[in-house]
């Protein structure tokens, strides 16, 4: 069966051991939609990655793809709509690259080998590790390990792909290149984010929560204002302009250091850091 592959959560809460998690969160993400969810530590993100793949349940509300109750979904065919990039993957040091990204190839049962290796070659090559593919995973850097488990998670085909911190315990280029990455799929890719700098990079629209609760769902260049920002993260937030681009850099700044900015600047709708 094919599904329309919208994703939407309705009106979601999630209660773990009395305490309110998620409180009717509701977000729709159309196909092909880049999502970043940020806010403060504990605010509810990787709660509601944990919903949007089905592996936690809500404690009201729910969640559909396409118009199905991902809960009602069998394993086999949710995982054929849904991957899930982890923020600490589980990765058995002897493997070999391509033998690691053939393991999204797990819930096509019916397909040929054709079809198995040229999903894996299409992920490979889009995360540029075709020429890595025979080195073991445990001699990869941690950029390398990151493009290989979403290499792993494109080779499973999926309608949406879901991303707890991708850019965690990364240098700075490696987080800008990982975030280029997921900007060019033509997936719908759902990521949970704390730095704030290099959501517009892959963003196209950002998700707000705080404490459980969805504050803002916008453009990033409306979510990132001065109010909301020092609301709900305690900094200042300025735009600057890049030299050379008609696009201007979002920083972070302590109010402690930091003077509000004297004058608004125009800002496009998608902004690049780099």
């Amino acid at each position: 069966m094919i599904f329309e592959p919208r994703l939407e959560v309705h009106a979601a809460s999630l209660q773990r051991q009395d305490k309110t998690v998620l409180n009717r969160v509701s977000l729709t993400v159309p196909f092909g939609a880049h999502i970043a969810l940020v806010g403060p530590n504990g605010s509810g993100k990787t709660s509601l990655l944990q919903l949007m793949a089905g592996r936690l349940k809500p404690s009201q509300g729910y969640v559909t793809v396409g118009g199905q109750d991902l809960a009602q979904l069998p394993g086999m065919q949710r995982a054929r709509q849904l991957a899930v990039v982890h923020q600490h993957e589980q990765v058995h040091g002897q493997l070999r690259v391509r033998d690691y990204v053939t393991l999204g190839r797990t819930p096509h049962v019916e397909a040929s080998k054709a079809q198995n290796a040229n999903a894996v070659n299409t992920a490979l090559a889009h995360c540029r590790l075709d020429g890595l593919q025979d080195r073991l995973m445990r001699t990869l850097s941690g950029g390398e390990q990151q493009r290989a488990a979403i290499a792993r998670a494109l080779a499973q085909e999926p309608r949406i792909l879901l991303l707890d911190e991708p850019t965690n315990h990364l240098d700075l280029r490696t987080r800008a290149d990982v975030l280029d990455l997921l900007a060019g799929l033509d997936v719908t890719v759902i990521a949970a984010l704390h730095e704030l700098s290099l959501v517009p990079r892959f963003a196209h629209r950002v998700v707000l929560l705080s404490q459980g609760r969805m504050v803002a769902e916008d453009l990033p260049a409306k979510v990132f204002t001065q109010e909301l920002v020092l609301g709900n993260f305690g900094m200042d937030v300025f735009y600057l302009p890049l030299p050379h681009r008609e696009q201007h850099i979002a920083v972070f700044e302590s109010p402690h250091t930091a003077q509000a900015p004297t004058e608004a600047l125009a800002i496009p709708e998608r902004e690049s850091v780099l």
